[in-house]
C-alpha cells in the first residue's frame, strides 16, 4: 500500500496519530522510521497534536523509606476532580525527585532537579509523552526556556543583573548576552510564551512603599529584552498566560480581580477587560494555565497547603483536582502538547521504546 502513496501523503496521515502509535510504527520499515524521526515530521506532528495535562503525584508509603513519585497524563476533559477517581488512567514513574519546572515548549519541559550534580542541581529536557530526557550541561539555575524558529533550536535563558546568558541545545554553546535594561526588583510569575518571546510579570519599587508592575519579555530569536506596560501598573499582577491566542494577565486586589487580554500584541491600547470578579479566587496562585477548550483557568494555590484548583471565570465555579489516592498529594500540574520531541536524542526511561527492536539489532 505504501508503494501507491506518496511520501507527503503518508507523512500527513501519520502526523495526526498519537505518539504511542507512532513509536510502534517505526518498526514497520526503515523508511517509515526515518520519516517519523525526522525534524520536519516531529514539528508537523506537534502542531497537530492536542494539549496534554501532566499531573505529578507524591505517594506516601509507610513501608518505604522514601515517598514514591508518579505522573499521569490527561487529555482535555479528562482531569479528575474531587470524588472522581483516576479510572483507566495509567501511572508512570516520575523520573525526578525534588525539582522545578522552568518552562514548557512543544511538548518538552525544562526541569531543574535539586540535590544532583556538582553544584547541587542538574538541568534536563524531558518529554513526558515518550518518556525521554536529556541532560543539559548548563548552569543549573535558569529562568526561561523556549524555541527559536529561525535557527530551529531550543534555548535556555539565565537572567542576571550582572550578566545574562543563553544556552543553545543543538550546538551545545553558551553565550553571554545583554541583561535587561529596565530596572526590576523581582519576578514571580511562571514564564509564558507568545509571539516567539518569553513573558514574565515583574515588580519594581518606585519608592520604598510604591510598587510598579510590568511585563518583561525576551525575544528568542533576537535575544533582546523588552517591556510591555500593564493596564493597571499599580495593581498586584503576578499571573501572565495566554487565553485564546492572546496575551493575558490577572490583576488583583484583596477582594477584587480582573482578567485583562491584549487584543493586539504589543499594543498597550488594546488591553481590554474580559472578566471582573468581586472576589479573588486567584489569591496565593503561582500560575494559571488554560487547560480546556473552554479556557477554564487552572489555579495553583499555596494558601493553606498545595492544592490544584480549576476555575471558570464565566460561571465562577471553582473545583479542586482530586488526589490520586488517600495517601497521595498533587505536587504540580503542567500543560504541554503530545509530541515526539527529543526522540533523536537523550535516554528513554525504563524499558526500550516500542518499535525499536530492529534498530537495536
Amino acid at each position: 500500500m505504501s508503494n501507491d502513496l506518496c511520501g507527503d501523503l503518508i507523512a500527513d496521515i501519520f502526523s495526526r496519530l498519537p505518539t504511542k502509535s507512532l513509536l510502534r510504527f517505526r518498526s514497520v520499515s526503515k523508511s517509515l522510521c526515518a520519516c517519523i524521526g525526522s525534524p520536519d515530521f516531529i514539528q508537523l506532528h506537534s502542531l497537530r497534536s492536542p494539549n496534554t495535562v501532566v499531573v505529578t503525584h507524591r505517594i506516601r508509603d509507610k513501608g518505604e523509606a522514601q515517598d514514591k513519585h508518579i505522573y499521569t497524563l490527561h487529555s482535555d476533559g479528562q482531569l479528575a476532580y474531587k470524588y472522581h477517581p483516576y479510572t483507566g488512567i495509567p501511572t508512570i514513574e516520575y523520573p525526578f525527585k525534588k525539582c522545578k519546572i522552568v518552562g514548557s515548549c512543544n511538548g518538552i519541559l525544562c526541569v531543574c532537579e535539586y540535590g544532583t550534580g556538582e553544584h547541587g542541581a542538574r538541568l534536563y529536557l524531558w518529554n513526558p509523552s515518550i518518556r525521554r530526557k536529556v541532560t543539559v550541561p548548563f548552569i543549573s539555575w535558569v529562568d526561561g526556556f523556549g524555541f527559536d524558529p529561525i535557527i530551529d533550536d531550543y534555548k535556555i535563558l539565565r537572567i542576571s543583573k550582572a550578566g545574562s546568558s543563553v544556552y543553545t541545545v543543538k550546538t551545545r554553546t553558551c553565550r553571554v548576552i545583554a541583561s535587561p535594561i529596565a530596572p526590576f526588583s523581582s519576578w514571580k510569575s511562571y514564564q509564558c510564551i507568545r509571539n516567539g518571546a518569553l513573558h514574565w510579570t515583574v515588580k519594581r519599587y518606585l519608592t520604598r512603599d510604591i510598587r510598579h508592575y510590568y511585563i518583561m519579555t525576551f525575544d528568542l530569536s533576537s535575544e533582546v529584552f523588552s517591556t510591555i506596560e500593564l493596564p493597571e501598573p499599580s495593581w498586584k499582577t503576578r499571573l501572565v498566560t495566554v487565553i485564546k491566542g492572546s496575551l493575558a494577565v490577572i490583576s488583583t486586589k484583596p477582594d477584587y480581580s480582573v482578567i485583562w487580554v491584549m487584543r493586539e500584541y504589543n499594543n498597550t491600547a488594546s488591553w481590554s477587560v474580559v472578566s471582573e470578579l468581586n472576589s479573588n479566587p486567584f489569591k496565593g496562585a503561582q500560575r494559571v494555565v488554560p487547560i480546556t477548550p473552554n479556557d477554564e483557568l487552572q489555579c495553583i494555590s499555596f494558601k493553606y497547603y498545595k492544592e490544584i484548583l480549576v476555575y471558570n471565570p464565566k460561571t465562577q465555579v471553582r473545583m479542586r483536582l482530586a488526589d490520586f489516592s488517600d495517601s497521595s498529594l498533587i505536587l504540580d500540574v503542567n500543560l504541554c502538547v503530545e509530541s515526539l520531541g527529543l526522540l533523536d536524542m537523550g535516554l528513554h526511561e525504563g524499558s526500550k521504546l516500542p518499535g525499536k527492536q530492529e534498530e537495536n539489532k
